[in-house]
């Protein structure tokens, strides 16, 4: 670590807050832009940087760097974003797995939800007529990409894109509902 980092960081240690104040404004704007490379919605890219500035104040006194303070904070970020993106695969995930799970339940405590089981159906229903019926034949039916296009007589790649397309879609039109959220 160069001496002026240091410096820098035994002040912010010893809870020097004009330091603090002075480094959070000197690379907020370059840590924030980065961010943007990888999560592509600047107000979760403010959030995740001051989450690291807030997490680096509280807890400098245990901390030991070893590298310049740049590098440690554009490393923590890359590190925050790629988690970030992780999270919000996992969640994607859990919700696609709701939607096939709706289509498959006969159990009537899983759908006596009605509200919640009529917007998974408008969700579905709001789909282009041919990204519907490939999503329905994955997700209800079970049927893999292959089988479904030799059915449909179209290739493997299309299929794959009008399901990604559909996910996407779905993720979109159900990302609000607070129900499905505590469901999953």
């Amino acid at each position: 670590m160069r001496i002026e980092d240091r410096i820098l960081f035994n002040e912010i240690k010893q809870g020097n807050r004009k330091v603090f104040e002075a480094l959070f404004y000197e690379y907020y704007p370059g840590l924030v832009r980065f961010a943007e490379n990888f999560v592509f919605d600047s107000a979760v890219c403010e959030d995740l940087v001051q989450t690291l500035f807030l997490y680096f104040w509280e807890h400098a006194q245990g901390m030991d760097i070893q590298r310049s303070l740049k590098s440690y904070f554009y490393q923590s970020v890359r590190n925050r974003c790629l988690n970030y993106l992780r999270d919000l695969q996992v969640e994607d995930k859990h919700k696609l797995l709701f939607v096939e799970a709706s289509l498959d339940c006969d159990d009537p405590d899983f759908t006596k939800d009605v509200d919640l089981s009529r917007e998974v159906e408008e969700a579905i229903e709001s789909l282009s007529e041919q990204m519907r019926e490939l999503f329905l034949l994955k997700y209800r039916d079970g049927k893999r990409t292959k089988e479904i296009a030799e059915q449909k007589g179209i290739s493997e790649n299309t299929v794959k894109t009008h399901l990604l397309r559909a996910k996407e879609k779905l993720r979109r039109k159900l990302s609000d509902n607070t129900s499905l959220i505590f469901f999953l």
